[in-house]
């Protein structure tokens, strides 16, 4: 019984011997005589087919102010090296090895417009496989921090595209290609972004001449496309709610001692906001974003209601002193003392008796008398506020609509 448990450990133990023989003879035979600085081809005048599959993992961030998108990236890449190649008979039945990287040739790949290091596979950690017929599969990943150039005129309705451009380095196409193994980005390990979807890419390759040599790229164009929920309902609702009530400013009588602050209130309300809108875009003139010129319209029409409510304020308190020839240093519209069809109000002119000429009888004018177009003392320029809030309404109207249309062409 014993004897038969040994041979059958021996017989056990002789393939994983012949195994472990098989793999160092194969290294020796493969890396005994091999260069990382050659071509794996026999014939040096042929180039080498690089087959790349582009694997986006995740959109770590996109910084528009400084317009540079982080990414989390993986990369396929497949090509032929005829100088790894064996018979898995003649090795154990040996297929495949994983040598270490620094042993075997490699086509080393930057990105021109890389904002961090160029060399973006680097990383000796990623895994290569090389399989007996010279099939080589390298599997880099890296984190990319590459120039995206953003249109933000429909911000934040915006749909960007965003390219990754690699070039193997010190190859011409004559001696390297860049060849992609889909004509998209592979999103099956996608995750998803809060701020941008993800809309569709496209893969290619291009040859491209610079001086004398010419070099195979590969391009990868990524289509995005961001979410506006977030800032519309935190950023543009608020800044139509409160320019549409920086419109009823007119319909406060200026007796309430509130009407020149309720309106400076609301500018000062649309400068934060787009002091906070100022903050999330780009410091450039290339293109200048709908929301912004938007914004700086409806600050206009908040000036110009702060402006027109304090001429109106000044006008009512001269008419109820009665002191319109005494205020040389401001020009008041004539418009303000206009009347108009619809806008006028009949208000009771209260007249204090005269004790020497016994009340109405000295004057002529009794206590009763309609007085059209001119308010009382702490009363309020109907005419001039209605044609304001008209006006101003409008004007809202106008700049509103134009900015809709223009952000859903």
């Amino acid at each position: 019984m014993k004897l038969l448990c040994v041979l059958v450990l021996l017989a056990l133990g002789r393939p994983a011997a012949g195994s472990i023989e098989g793999m160092k003879r194969l290294y020796k035979h493969m890396f005994g005589n091999y260069s990382t600085k050659i071509r794996p081809l026999y014939n040096q005048s042929k180039h080498v087919d690089v087959h790349s599959r582009f694997n986006l993992v995740a959109i770590t961030k996109i910084d528009q102010v400084r317009q540079i998108f982080h990414s989390n990236v993986w990369m396929n890449l497949t090509w032929q090296d005829e100088f790894l190649t064996w018979k898995p008979e003649d090795y154990s039945g040996i297929k495949s090895i994983h040598p270490p990287l620094t042993d075997i040739w490699r086509p080393k790949l930057i990105i021109p417009v890389s904002l961090e290091d160029r060399d973006v596979f680097k990383d000796e950690t990623s895994s290569i496989t090389v399989y007996s017929d010279g099939t080589v599969t390298w599997f880099p990943g890296a984190n990319f921090a590459t120039d995206c150039k953003l249109d933000l005129t429909l911000f934040p309705f915006d749909v960007q595209t965003c390219q990754f451009r690699f070039l193997p380095s010190s190859y011409e196409s004559n001696e390297l290609k860049m060849v992609s193994s889909l004509i998209y980005a592979n999103t099956q390990s996608y995750t998803e972004n809060g701020e941008w979807s993800l809309s569709g890419s496209r893969a290619y390759s291009i040859e491209r001449t610079f001086v004398d040599s010419t070099f195979s790229f590969l391009h990868v164009d990524i289509h995005l496309e961001r979410r506006p929920m977030f800032f519309v309902l935190n950023v543009i609702i608020p800044v139509v709610v409160l320019s549409f009530l920086n419109i009823f400013v007119f319909s406060l009588p200026c007796d309430c001692g509130e009407k020149v602050s309720y309106a400076i209130t609301c500018l000062l309300a649309l400068t934060v906001f787009m002091s906070i809108v100022s903050g999330l875009l780009p410091k450039s003139s290339d293109n200048i974003p709908m929301v912004t010129m938007y914004l700086t319209c409806l600050l206009c029409i908040s000036v110009l209601s702060v402006v027109a409510t304090i001429l109106i304020v000044m006008k009512d308190h001269a008419k109820a002193t009665k002191t319109d020839q005494l205020s040389p240093l401001f020009v008041i519209p004539r418009f303000c003392s206009l009347s108009f069809p619809g806008s006028r109000r009949k208000v009771m002119d209260q007249v204090q008796l005269d004790s020497k000429t016994g009340g109405s009888a000295g004057n002529g004018n009794p206590t009763d008398q309609v007085r059209e177009g001119w308010s009382s003392p702490g009363g309020y320029c109907v005419t001039a506020d209605s044609l304001c809030m008209v006006t101003f309404t409008a004007l809202w109207i106008v700049v509103s609509l134009g900015f809709l249309v223009q952000i859903t062409k």
